[in-house]
C-alpha cells in the first residue's frame, strides 16, 4: 500500500470516528478501542488495531475532560499509533508510547479549532433571528464538516509525510532507549487504570476490586469470565436495590395515606 493510500485510509478512519461521534450526539465511537479497530480494518490489520486500541483505552480511560480543561486528544493518538505500527514496523510498545506525545500535541491544537468555530457565530445569530430551522441545520452541518475536515487534513499531512520518517527515526534510536520505551509503555496502562480506580474506588465497592484480584491471581480466571461474574453481581445488586426502593416508596405512600390533613398541617 502506497503512502498516499495509507494516509487516505487513516484520515478516513479519523474523520468517521471523531467527526461521526459528535455528529450523532457523542455516541462514544471516538474511544481508542473503537478508533483502533476501524483504523486497523481500513489498513488491513484489525488485530493490531484492536490490540493497540485496547491498550490506549486503558491509558485514557482515567483521563476525564471537564468543560474546557482537556488532558489529551486520544483519537489522533490512536489513529497515528495504529497506522505507524502497521505500516512503519513499530512494535506494540513503541506504538503505545508514541500515542502519549501525539495526544498532547493535538490537544494543544484544540484552541485553534475553537477560534475557527467562532467564525460561524455571526451566521448562527442571523439565522436564529430569522427563525429558519432548515438553514440552521445546514449551517450546523457545514460547521461540523469544516471543523473535522481541517483536523483530518492535519492528520493526512502527518501520516503522508511521516511514514518514511518514522521508519528512519525508529531505526536510529539506540537499543537502550528502545528498552526504556518498552518499559514505559507497560507502565502507562497501569497509570491509566490507577487514575480510574482513584475516581471510582470507595469503601462500598473496594471489596469487588479484591474479588477480581483473587479471581485473576489465585484462580487464574481469564478476563471474560471475570467480566461475566461482575455483570451478574451488578444485575443482582441492582434488582435488590430496586426492590428496597420500591418497598420504601410503598411504605411512605401508605403512611401518607393514613395521615389526615389536620395532622399533616399541625405536624
Amino acid at each position: 500500500m502506497s503512502n498516499l493510500m495509507i494516509a487516505i485510509m487513516a484520515t478516513l478512519a479519523y474523520f468517521l470516528t471523531y467527526g461521526g461521534n459528535w455528529l450523532f450526539g457523542q455516541c462514544m465511537i471516538e474511544r481508542p478501542i473503537v478508533v483502533g479497530m476501524v483504523t486497523g480494518l481500513f489498513l488491513g490489520d484489525m488485530k493490531t488495531g484492536i490490540t493497540i486500541g485496547a491498550a490506549l483505552e486503558a491509558i485514557y480511560m482515567g483521563a476525564v475532560n471537564i468543560g474546557g480543561a482537556t488532558s489529551a486528544e486520544p483519537v489522533s493518538a490512536t489513529v497515528m499509533s495504529v497506522t505507524f505500527a502497521i505500516t512503519a514496523g513499530l512494535s506494540f510498545e513503541q506504538a503505545v508510547t508514541l500515542a502519549v506525545p501525539v495526544g498532547l500535541i493535538f490537544n494543544s491544537l484544540g484552541k485553534i479549532f475553537i477560534l475557527v468555530s467562532n467564525f460561524f457565530a455571526p451566521a448562527y445569530l442571523k439565522i436564529c433571528e430569522r427563525g429558519d430551522g432548515k438553514a440552521l441545520t445546514r449551517l450546523i452541518l457545514a460547521a461540523w464538516f469544516t471543523m473535522y475536515a481541517i483536523r483530518s487534513v492535519i492528520i493526512f499531512c502527518c501520516i503522508y509525510m511521516g511514514v518514511d520518517a518514522v521508519q528512519l527515526f525508529i531505526a536510529a534510536i539506540p537499543e537502550r532507549i528502545m528498552n526504556g520505551l518498552n518499559v514505559s509503555a507497560g507502565m502507562l496502562a497501569a497509570i491509566g487504570m490507577a487514575m480510574l480506580m482513584k475516581m471510582l474506588i470507595s469503601k462500598e465497592n473496594i471489596v469487588f476490586f479484591f474479588l477480581g484480584f483473587v479471581l485473576y491471581t489465585y484462580l487464574n480466571l481469564p478476563a471474560i469470565p471475570i467480566a461475566i461474574i461482575a455483570i451478574v453481581l451488578a444485575v443482582v445488586i441492582g434488582v435488590i436495590d430496586k426492590s428496597i426502593l420500591d418497598t420504601k416508596a410503598l411504605a411512605v405512600k401508605g403512611g401518607a395515606a393514613g395521615v389526615s390533613e389536620e395532622e399533616e398541617f399541625f405536624g
